[in-house]
């Protein structure tokens, strides 16, 4: 996992999946957004027990709440483009 995020996000959402997802292995946690506003916001991708992956797109830190669940992936490359997709860099022409 990236020690980019902070030990208290870690643990918070290695307790929502214990609890929650037992039968996801949390692989990555990546910040969602390079806005500062955003900083509490970020991504997970995990592997479930039967071999597929899976990513979320909105782990929200101050609610503690998972969100916008990407199913059935097949690779860890997948997840990371999905992840790559959501993620706001600023680059936008809106």
């Amino acid at each position: 996992m990236n020690m980019k995020i902070g030990l208290e996000v870690m643990e918070q959402v290695m307790l929502y999946f214990k609890k929650n997802l037992p039968m996801y292995a949390i692989l990555k946690i990546r910040e969602k957004s390079c806005h500062p506003d955003d900083s509490h916001l970020y991504m997970i991708s995990a592997k479930k027990d039967d071999g597929t992956y899976a990513v979320w797109t909105s782990w929200n830190q101050k609610l503690k709440s998972l969100n916008h669940g990407h199913y059935g992936l097949q690779s860890k490359e997948a997840c990371d483009k999905v992840m790559d997709e959501f993620y706001y860099s600023g680059d936008s022409l809106l």
